[in-house]
């Protein structure tokens, strides 16, 4: 086992601090959405504001956080040399590009549901891609931490 926080220069501890920062902000974010989705399904007389405010959420939220955790992870990577990529690096490019199509899908339809007014199918799929969303940050989330 090895203990590669220990070791690390103090050079990294700025981009690794905002790429751990952003990953951790785009899962709230991304439960915020589930959580909002789920709700305005379950209250048909507040879904209008509980879907503008996983839309807003998905503005505000999802798309700075994402972008902040996938350019620092690039930065962090660039300042580690490795011969050869680890695995734990591998699930954290497939959650973050795989998911990061996911949330470009889970946006438009947050935009579909929004402007129905939480009605629909869409409103139904929102919910659903952010837990899928979640679920897939987790697995990233014991990589990265874990590096089994």
């Amino acid at each position: 086992m090895t203990v590669v926080a220990a070791i690390r220069p103090d050079s990294w501890n700025l981009p690794l601090f905002l790429h751990v920062l952003g990953a951790t902000l785009l899962f709230g974010a991304t439960a915020t959405v589930a959580v909002a989705g789920f709700a305005a399904r379950s209250r048909p007389n507040h879904a209008p504001l509980l879907s503008r405010v996983a839309l807003r959420t998905f503005l505000l939220g999802i798309i700075p956080t994402w972008i902040l955790m996938r350019v620092t992870a690039q930065w962090v990577l660039g300042k580690e040399d490795y011969d050869k990529d680890p695995g734990w690096v591998g699930v954290g490019f497939i959650v973050s590009e795989g998911g990061g199509v996911f949330l470009l899908v889970l946006g438009i339809l947050a935009w579909v549901a929004a402007r129905r007014n939480g009605a629909g199918k869409a409103a139904l799929a929102v919910p659903v891609l952010a837990s899928i969303v979640l679920i897939a940050l987790g697995v990233a989330w014991f990589a990265m931490s874990a590096k089994p």
